[in-house]
């Protein structure tokens, strides 16, 4: 996908690298729940 609201954690990673070295544990999960949560609402669109 090309946008700017949908990012996968690795996209949004490379895009902020004040990011690097900080506890991906802590960031990682919330990104996750999005990319979720996206996810579902496309193909609650699609349905």
């Amino acid at each position: 996908m090309d946008t700017k609201y949908y990012t996968t954690w690795e996209e949004y990673l490379a895009e902020h690298p004040e990011l690097e070295g900080k506890p991906e544990q802590a960031i990682a999960p919330k990104i996750v729940k999005y990319e979720d949560a996206m996810f579902t609402f496309i193909m609650d669109l699609l349905l």
